[in-house]
């Protein structure tokens, strides 16, 4: 009885992080990089289009080479967007004096991973973009993106829903797009990569790296985008993001 009384407290005393954490990749932004106030959110797509066209049309009513016809046409399309916006209660000048600072706090947001992962044992499930180790056919690790199609026919998603993985073995791999259940330990760590994929040269940036100890092949959804043979693409030495 004492022996196995002995043997339950060794049990219990095992490190908790030994255990994988399932993860979704809404759990991997940094919860309070996304508290600021964001003026930008609320406006519909059209508004920002509009608000777009504003910023456009002003620079180019700076311009000394346009001629007194053009600058007459120029000013009367520029009185008609701000006159929608206004109809729609967007304050653009105060919207625009407040562009270069959101702009930055966004981009910060973006870049900003969720400490609470670090070091963390993880399961996280994805969309694979293999890269070959450079000058051979071998796959040492690539990219997990959240949906089919990013960085290619989409554009890369930010820097947080990416991560960078690692294997200590190299694979022979057949797609990209590849669904996949990644099992490993997460890193915050910030690397950029430029890849050559599908519609060319492509600047990865992931805010996560993950040595991975299992990979888990996932069924693909029928509709998939990603069925295109690995051959298409190359990658080059990872360097740390400055």
């Amino acid at each position: 009885m004492r022996l196995f009384l002995i043997l339950c407290l060794l049990l219990l005393s095992f490190p908790a992080a030994a255990a994988k954490v399932a993860v979704n990749w809404t759990d991997l932004p940094d919860p309070g990089s996304t508290i600021f106030e964001d003026p930008f959110a609320a406006l519909s797509i059209a508004e920002l289009r509009s608000l777009g066209t504003v910023l456009r049309l002003r620079s180019e009513l700076e311009q000394t080479t346009l001629s007194a016809n053009s600058a007459a046409q120029t000013r009367e399309r520029l009185q008609r967007e701000e006159a929608k916006l206004a109809a729609s209660g967007v304050h653009t000048d105060r919207l625009l004096s407040q562009r270069h600072e959101i702009g930055k706090k966004r981009a910060k947001a973006a870049l900003a991973g969720n400490p609470d992962l670090d070091g963390k044992e993880v399961v996280i499930s994805g969309y694979a973009i293999p890269v070959f180790a450079p000058g051979t056919k071998t796959v040492t690790g690539g990219y997990l993106v959240p949906e089919a199609g990013m960085c290619s026919h989409m554009p890369a998603p930010d820097p947080n829903q990416m991560i960078r993985y690692q294997i200590e073995e190299g694979l022979n791999a057949e797609e990209i797009y590849q669904p996949v259940q990644l099992v490993g330990r997460l890193s915050l760590r910030t690397t950029r990569q430029e890849i050559t994929l599908l519609d060319g040269q492509v600047d990865m940036i992931a805010a996560f790296d993950m040595d991975v100890s299992e990979i888990r092949d996932l069924d693909r959804p029928e509709r998939s985008s990603g069925n295109r043979f690995l051959n298409f693409f190359t990658g080059r030495k990872v360097t740390p993001h400055q």
